[in-house]
């Protein structure tokens, strides 16, 4: 880093509405939070539009986080719109801003770009998810060609692509080896974490179970909630699974971990993922992973990447029947993430 203070101010839809709340976009916090470790001279503002929902300043692990109440209401888009600009105005008049960082290709980006053109400041946005599919609707009214865009994976990249052919830089997210440092007895043959939502197909992932279970019996879970959740359990009821898959809910990130660490395999069938920091988590506490191409994945002796049903079965009877390969490195550490986004900080 430069000598000089540098002031960094993120924005994003949301963010952990205190230091206790771990589920809020965990990936974002990992890297924040070990930022500021690293470099304490650093002064990090983080705005975020639509949650928490209050209006209250305060403080995160050293950051300020100024919330600006949206919660997600069309009535009051615009005000929030107006309101992000003059705080960035007011806070850059406090103490000079060197870079904007958003995240997602949306509104945040949207006021991010607006104001750094407006007063010739640097502005950076991550991509996140599905805001780089064609139907994005501020694909159509931002200058993309002209932004600095960052993707989260390969596979992110060619999702872009299809709609813009330009290059953008991947920065994958990154884990804390601090926080996934436990080993952990296998108890637990097979585990899925994730919304409880059609995208992350978790009816395709109970119909697996139920083939294995046919050859294998097995212990599942699955972590997470949503609008699918009493679908799915009753399919789980219908399929006479109830002693063999059971949902959690929505659990504390360092419980999570636990659970991940718990399991022989991570059963993945999300049909999009623009990274799955699950997978990162997954390969440092030593859990193989089954899933489609999607996000960060790539083969080895501790991830096979499927298409059929058929594949899938095949690939998780496998993997809990064999032991996790040391010799794959994880790729995928937040001391990486944050080196190669200083780079660009200090560009």
């Amino acid at each position: 880093m430069s000598a000089i203070t540098q002031h960094i101010v993120f924005l994003s839809p949301g963010f952990a509405q205190n230091e206790q709340d771990t589920t809020t976009i965990p990936a974002i916090q990992i890297y924040l939070k070990v930022l500021k470790q690293l470099h304490p001279e650093l002064k990090i503002t983080i705005i975020a539009f639509q949650f928490p929902f209050t209006t209250e300043k305060y403080k995160w692990f050293g950051c300020e986080v100024i919330p600006l109440n949206g919660r997600n209401l069309k009535s009051k888009k615009i005000y929030i719109w107006r309101k992000a600009y003059h705080i960035l105005k007011k806070i850059n008049a406090e103490l000079p801003i060197n870079v904007v960082h958003s995240f997602w290709l949306r509104e945040c980006a949207f006021i991010g770009h607006l104001y750094s053109k407006q007063y010739k400041i640097k502005h950076i946005c991550t991509l996140m998810g599905q805001d780089v599919l064609k139907n994005n609707y501020y694909l159509k009214i931002l200058p993309i060609p002209k932004m600095k865009l960052i993707a989260v994976s390969t596979f992110q990249q060619k999702e872009l692509n299809k709609t813009f052919n330009l290059p953008t830089e991947i920065i994958p997210w990154g884990i804390n080896r601090a926080d996934l440092s436990n080993v952990v007895p296998k108890t637990i043959d097979i585990i899925g974490v994730g919304s409880l939502i059609p995208l992350k197909n978790f009816e395709f992932f109970i119909e697996i179970v139920f083939e294995i279970h046919k050859i294998i019996p097995v212990q599942v879970m699955i972590i997470g909630d949503g609008i699918q959740k009493e679908f799915l359990q009753e399919k789980i009821n219908t399929l006479q699974l109830e002693n063999t898959i059971h949902i959690t809910g929505l659990l504390p990130y360092q419980t999570t971990i636990d659970k991940i660490s718990q399991a022989k395999v991570l059963l993945h069938t999300s049909k999009y993922e623009s990274f799955g920091m699950v997978f990162a988590e997954a390969l440092q506490v030593k859990t193989k992973i089954v899933s489609r191409e999607v996000g960060c994945a790539f083969t080895s002796e501790n991830w096979s990447v499927c298409n059929s049903k058929k594949e899938f079965i095949n690939a998780c009877i496998h993997a809990i029947s064999t032991s996790f390969s040391s010799t794959v490195e994880n790729p995928f550490l937040i001391e990486n993430t944050i080196k190669n986004y200083l780079n660009i900080y200090n560009e």
